[in-house]
């Protein structure tokens, strides 16, 4: 899972590597939302290549995206190098209902 501050500003992002190997070609870097599966981000990366575990990539998130979670793909020449979940803004913690429930107990005659 990748979390992302929700700003225009290029960040450091490390997505697993499936194995050691090197791709030839552009990276791809792709996010659909998980409601609509609309493409929110579609954009060609650049491994700066520090890492055989991770691909150390720069991403720019576009004006007006909204916080929520995205499914990521990245690919090089229509294969498919990693996927997974990325989430966009400060999911620190959710709201949650609490309702107080109060049981009465009745006796039997």
């Amino acid at each position: 899972m990748i979390y992302l501050q929700n700003t225009q500003e290029a960040q450091v992002v490390y997505v697993p590597r499936s194995d050691g190997s090197r791709p030839s070609g552009d990276l791809v870097f792709i996010a659909k939302s998980t409601i609509d599966l609309a493409v929110e981000i579609n954009q060609t990366v650049t491994d700066l290549q520090t890492s055989d575990l991770y691909f150390n990539l720069a991403i720019e998130l576009p004006a007006g995206l909204p916080d929520g979670e995205y499914e990521y793909t990245l690919s090089s020449e229509g294969d498919t190098l990693s996927t997974g979940l990325l989430v966009v803004g400060d999911y620190s913690k959710p709201n949650e209902y609490d309702k107080n429930i109060t049981y009465e107990q009745y006796e039997t005659e």
